[in-house]
């Protein structure tokens, strides 16, 4: 359906696809961003807050619930796999697990999130990173599997600096 109705759409048609995902039970809050090519497997079971984006050619492969919250990004190329199977039974079980992406996180570019992970607010995966395990709020995750690597640190706005001096 997503082919036919929204992914030859331009950019400006952003609130043509958001629409399409809320008519299949996406839950949406304020005015996030949906690239045409990414793919959304379960719209029902995605949440999109205020200025989330979806960057182009990334899968929301979200068998559990997902939420993107208010400003995080997802990066071209990005995989949220919400279900994968249980390799320690024979008849590998089909597991589903929930991803929440927290305000301001930053999923680098090809990355890929397995089920049951929460990315912390303000977090970064690196480019190419799998992020295996919860990333704390505010750090930065790079590799495969995501290893901490270190905390954001933010020098002061010009606005800031400018009341200090």
């Amino acid at each position: 359906m997503w082919t036919l109705t929204c992914r030859w759409t331009p950019n400006p048609l952003n609130r043509w696809r958001l629409l399409i995902l809320r008519l299949f039970g996406c839950r949406i809050q304020g005015r996030p961003y949906v690239a045409a090519s990414c793919r959304i497997r379960v719209p029902w079971q995605l949440e999109l807050h205020d200025r989330a984006c979806l960057g182009p050619d990334s899968e929301v492969y979200n068998l559990g619930e997902c939420i993107l919250r208010a400003r995080c990004t997802i990066a071209q190329g990005t995989y949220l796999c919400g279900g994968s199977h249980d390799l320690s039974v024979p008849a590998l079980p089909l597991i589903v697990g929930p991803i929440d992406v927290g305000e301001d996180a930053f999923i680098g570019a090809r990355s890929f999130i397995m089920p049951g992970v929460t990315i912390g607010q303000g977090a970064v995966i690196g480019a190419a990173g799998v992020a295996v395990r919860d990333a704390k709020p505010w750090t930065v995750t790079v590799g495969n599997p995501g290893r901490e690597i270190a905390m954001r640190k933010f020098e002061a706005s010009p606005s800031e600096s400018e009341t200090t001096s």
